[in-house]
C-alpha cells in the first residue's frame, strides 16, 4: 500500500505547477531548465516527495517567483 501523500506536499506540488504552466513551460523543458531529472521533477508536482529547500528555490528561481509566492498559492 503506498503511503499517504501529504496535503501540504500536494498542495506546492500543484502550485508550482500551475506556475509552470502560466510561464508555458512543459514539464520536460522546465525540468531541464533548472536542472532537474524530469522523472523526479513530474513527482514533485504530483507531491510524491518533500523535497528540499534547495530545490524549492532552485524551482522558484527558474520560474522566477520568490518562494514565498509558491508558498502562498499552495495556501501554506
Amino acid at each position: 500500500m503506498p503511503a499517504k501523500k501529504s496535503a501540504a506536499v500536494q498542495a506546492l506540488g500543484e502550485a508550482i505547477r500551475s506556475a509552470r504552466r502560466e510561464r508555458g513551460f512543459s514539464q520536460e523543458a522546465f525540468a531541464a531548465h533548472v536542472g532537474l531529472d524530469r522523472s523526479y521533477y513530474g513527482a514533485v508536482e504530483r507531491g510524491e516527495f518533500n523535497i528540499t529547500i534547495d530545490t524549492l528555490l532552485k524551482i522558484a528561481g527558474g520560474l522566477g517567483v520568490r518562494l514565498s509566492t509558491l508558498l502562498s498559492r499552495a495556501r501554506l
